[in-house]
């Protein structure tokens, strides 16, 4: 690390007699074990080229360098948590005329000792929060403990391995003025990261030479030692990023080692089953969604996807699953009255009328706001609420799961009948557009002019498929897709994904709640950006899905689409996952506190990934993936035309539908 060279009285190298004058100044072996002096400064004094010290370093005496000043920092961690990368641009930046080394301490820690310090300090919290009066205070504590509860469980299942280390940064230059300057910035910049540099003041030389080959173990000071798990260390080291500590779920790919990365959205830790994945056109989004899908049902985990551009078909047919499509000219509709029974962890079952009426109420206010929005008095909107609720009220549906059921006889021959229970019909939008045709008020009224084309009286049969009972019976498929890519861009496409949404929800998500489901939105911004649907749809998925036993994954493409809009950061705040492709730098800058995401990641996402690179965050951990799938996997989910693994889809689809004879 250190150019050092100790001289005789006459300039020749010691043990050098013979050295040829041409070689003179030049560093030999002996000259960097043997320097020509070295010593530790104090503020005040001077060096050998008499310049005025004014802070605590060692002076080391060359000969190529005359001198050159050295010194030492000790990192301190005070974020809670480490990241791939995290020390990547000690390493890498361009430092002028100075230098910095960086070298990392590791020990293995006994798992008895670190968990007896652990408990130590939870009992010594746990005192403390007992007496403590102020909240901010009171809520750290809180947190803290929670995370050495965590990590204690870590260690004792042997998840992880505890390591003592040190991260010491070594700062160098043959000028004073240039080694303070470069000191300061490094600082400053690495503060902002919440790494604390802490001078080795008064200890400079022994910092020094804890770095060579030959020092003790014991060198570094027991202040600067930081008690770190395996996969923090591993983030520490720049030919490798850390990994997730999820050893259960699917494999995603490989982190920069070469390592397979494990991703469970039912991983005990997280607080529930949701996550985004975010990437610019041509990141590989699609892509990892159908990995994590077609992965994820080999668990016995049911998917459904809404697809808002029918990129799913080919990946649905070659799978043998339901792939509908909603349009004018398809045979299947779906309600959006429909309701099922919902069932909580505790048992409990109901039929949430209420969540169901605000759903629809919301629709038809976005079916008439198409229109014209002004016409949506607070008469009008009383009223729709009501005359809904009242539609429900007159089918006789009520929060009791059995309302939703009415009793059927069937003859079996020799006048024995069968008796049993057939699900009741639901209430439809024609309904609604009755009651509000037939009502005293003008203004509801023409409220009901403006909602007719979207029901059976209208004269516009694309825009009317959503009155009338729906055909849809998803049974048992593993995986099953909802294309509105036919639909109306403008208008009807917006209105099919929420339908869509909520119908899954009610009839396939609450139906279920024993059955581990993931419910994927392509295109997501669309329902985050509606100013009739977004609230309502975070507000509603999100709280429920965790009761359905349902992760809700938004797929978009911009980090910033979720920061415009409140439905946008409802998903980002209850998404314990985020899996994030190829970025721009406009929208990093945009929500990089928002997302937690540190400098080095965002630097990843703008400059240095590439089509599969993603960066996964999960809660604290985050860790570099790129994405790797089997071939005929990879057959199955590309959607790059110049791909020529898309020619043979397109191939093997037509080969399956021949065989079972649907070509």
């Amino acid at each position: 690390m250190f150019n050092f060279i100790k001289r005789n009285k006459k300039g020749e190298g010691l043990g050098n007699e013979t050295q040829s004058h041409l070689d003179t100044g030049k560093a030999s072996g002996a000259d960097f074990a043997a320097p020509s002096f070295i010593r530790e400064t104090i503020p005040k004094d001077k060096s050998a080229n008499q310049i005025k010290l004014d802070d605590y370093a060692v002076e080391v005496g060359g000969t190529i360098t005359p001198t050159r000043y050295f010194r030492s920092f000790y990192a301190e961690i005070s974020s809670g948590n480490t990241w791939a990368g995290m020390l990547d641009s000690l390493i890498r930046a361009d430092h002028g005329k100075g230098d910095v080394d960086l070298a990392i301490h590791v020990q293995p820690s006994s798992n008895d000792r670190e968990l007896d310090e652990i408990g130590r300090r939870i009992a010594g919290l746990l005192s403390d929060l007992a007496d403590e009066k102020d909240v901010r205070k009171i809520d750290a504590m809180r947190d803290e403990i929670a995370d050495l509860k965590e990590r204690q469980k870590r260690i004792r299942l042997n998840v992880e391995r505890s390591f003592r280390v040190s991260i010491q940064v070594i700062v160098s230059s043959p000028e004073w003025k240039e080694l303070m300057k470069l000191c300061r910035s490094l600082v400053q910049r690495f503060a902002g990261k919440s790494i604390y540099l802490r001078s080795a003041d008064g200890q400079q030389l022994a910092a020094l030479q804890s770095v060579l080959p030959t020092a003790e173990a014991t060198a570094v000071q027991k202040e600067h030692i930081l008690s770190l798990e395996s996969s923090n260390v591993a983030d520490l080291f720049p030919w490798g990023g850390g990994s997730l500590n999820h050893r259960s779920g699917v494999v995603i790919g490989k982190d920069r080692m070469g390592r397979p990365v494990w991703l469970d959205n039912w991983h005990p830790e997280l607080a529930n089953y949701n996550m985004c994945i975010i990437g610019r056109s041509g990141a590989g989004k699609t892509f990892v969604t159908m990995l994590v899908t077609h992965r994820s049902s080999h668990l016995r985990r049911q998917i459904g996807i809404i697809d808002w551009k029918g990129e799913y078909g080919d990946f649905l047919r070659a799978l043998g699953c339901p792939f509908i499509e909603l349009h004018e000219h398809s045979k299947h509709r779906i309600n959006p009255y429909d309701v099922d029974i919902t069932e909580l962890a505790d048992g409990t079952r109901f039929v949430d009328i209420e969540e169901a009426a605000n759903s629809v109420q919301a629709l038809v206010f976005k079916m008439i706001s198409v229109y014209d929005r002004s016409v949506l008095t607070g008469e009008v909107k009383v009223f729709i609420g009501r005359a809904i609720r009242q539609q429900y009220a007159e089918y006789e549906i009520t929060t009791d799961p059995e309302s939703l059921y009415t009793t059927d006889q069937t003859m079996q021959g020799q006048g024995i009948f069968r008796t049993g229970k057939v699900r009741k019909a639901m209430p439809e939008l024609i309904g609604l557009w009755e009651k509000m045709n037939a009502h005293k008020s003008e203004a509801i009224r023409k409220a009901s002019e403006l909602l007719q084309p979207f029901t059976r009286k209208g004269e516009m049969s694309s825009y009317s498929i959503f009155d009338g009972p729906s055909t849809v019976e998803l049974k048992n498929a593993p995986i099953f897709g909802f294309a509105i890519n036919r639909l109306d861009p403008e208008i009807m496409r917006p209105i099919g994904l929420f339908v869509t949404e909520r119908w899954m929800m009610e009839r396939w998500a609450k139906k279920h709640p024993e059955v581990k489901k993931l419910l994927i939105i392509e295109e997501c911004q669309n329902i985050f950006l509606d100013e009739d649907f977004g609230a309502v749809w975070a507000e509603s998925a999100f709280r429920e899905g965790r009761a359905t036993n349902t992760g809700i994954v938004p797929v978009t493409q911009g980090l910033e689409v979720f920061t415009r809009s409140q439905a946008g950061m409802a998903a980002i705040k209850n998404s314990p996952i985020k899996i994030i492709g190829i970025q721009e730098a406009l929208d990093i800058d945009a929500v990089r506190g928002k997302l937690a995401l540190t400098e080095g990641e965002a630097d990843f996402l703008v400059y240095q990934a590439r089509k599969g690179d993603m960066l996964v965050k999960v809660d604290n951990q985050s860790a570099i993936v790129h994405v790797d799938a089997a071939p005929f996997e990879h057959m199955l989910f590309t959607t790059d035309p110049n791909d020529p693994l898309y020619a043979e889809r397109k191939r093997y689809i037509k080969e399956r539908a021949r065989a079972e004879g649907t070509a």
